[in-house]
């Protein structure tokens, strides 16, 4: 997917919530799964900026992980079915 006609809408988290680096997954899924919950309190989300897709419509949730050797830019449609409060 080409991130070029995505404009940015805002940050989920604050500077506070950053530090929660705990996932939610009720159901045995990780973060790569497809069907995982997105629990906007919870790791990535409480470190992901909103974003608008031009061409679409569409709403995507960006999160960069900086791990030790590298930094990957993640992205993941915001599906409705997945949102969760828990």
């Amino acid at each position: 997917m080409s991130v070029d006609h995505l404009a940015p809408l805002g940050v989920l988290g604050t500077e506070e919530s950053w530090e929660r680096l705990d996932e939610f997954h009720p159901d045995g899924t990780n973060l790569w799964s497809p069907d995982a919950p997105i629990a906007l309190g919870w790791h990535p989300y409480t470190r992901s900026s909103l974003w608008r897709c031009a061409q679409c419509s569409g709403a995507f949730l960006r999160y960069t992980e900086y791990g030790g050797y590298y930094v990957e830019e993640r992205i993941r449609p915001l599906l409705a079915d997945l949102i969760v409060n828990p």
